[in-house]
């Protein structure tokens, strides 16, 4: 019986150990490629050219982008404009000085004179004086002194075109009309308006102005009988909305 056992044994470790043999015969080769069977292959690099971990790993880290920064122009149109706002600043020396005489208060027998200065690139100061210091008739006559300080703003620059103004007006009169004579009394005439109006140019020193202005003015005044000597009739005030400046002057410039 035990022997039985021992020869079992024996046979199943012989078939075992043949086995073995047969079945690594027949495994294919690792290093053979000929007989049909296929070999591992390391990737073809080409010569000189570096590997991304291997370009990362000598760099320390990825090369940044180049972030290019333009300059500021400074050719020719900078130069340009440069010279462009130097000519649209205020010069003192060319200071634009004009004197004028309006004719339409000529027409009404009351002579005036009015001088204008330049105080900046668009602004002026114009003091306008008229006078009138006799009667043109028994029964009519405008006895006044008055002055109307304007300020004026012009679009293109002084002297140029369209401007507007403020003006303010004190002075006097003696006026006669028909049967009655008004004269202001107490204090003067006093008031405020304003103005628009326009330079026209002939040549270099001589133009044209044109302007009309409206506003309010404020007088106290006595009524007489419009003979020699005549009798108060009354005392007034009265408060005037209206036309208060008129143009049409000829203009030397200096």
């Amino acid at each position: 019986m035990m022997k039985r056992k021992y020869m079992i044994v024996g046979l199943l470790l012989c078939m075992s150990f043949f086995g073995g043999t047969i079945l690594a015969e027949s495994l294919p080769s690792a290093g053979s490629s000929e007989n049909g069977t296929e070999s591992l292959q390391v990737p073809h690099k080409p010569k000189g050219t570096k590997t991304r971990l291997g370009a990362q790993a000598q760099g320390g880290r990825p090369a940044e982008k180049k972030v290019e920064t333009t300059k500021p122009q400074t050719g020719k149109k900078g130069g340009e404009v440069r010279k462009a706002v130097k000519k649209q600043t205020f010069d003192p020396s060319s200071r634009y000085v004009a004197v004028k005489t309006n004719a339409v208060y000529w027409a009404g027998a009351i002579m005036n004179l009015s001088a204008e200065v330049q105080l900046h690139e668009h602004v002026s100061l114009e003091l306008p004086f008229n006078w009138s210091l006799w009667d043109i008739e028994q029964e009519h006559g405008v006895r006044l002194v008055l002055f109307q300080p304007e300020a004026r703003w012009w679009m293109k620059g002084v002297g140029k075109g369209h401007f507007v103004g403020v003006h303010a007006h004190v002075g006097a009169f003696n006026v006669k009309w028909k049967d009655d004579r008004f004269q202001s009394t107490e204090r003067p005439v006093l008031g405020a308006g304003f103005t628009y109006g326009y330079s026209l140019p002939f040549s270099e020193h001589w133009g044209a102005e044109f302007l009309i202005g409206a506003g309010y003015a404020n007088m106290k005044y006595n009524q007489y009988y419009n003979i020699d000597n005549g009798a108060q009739i009354g005392k007034k005030s009265y408060n005037y909305w209206g036309i208060t400046r008129i143009g049409a002057s000829l203009v030397y410039r200096f």
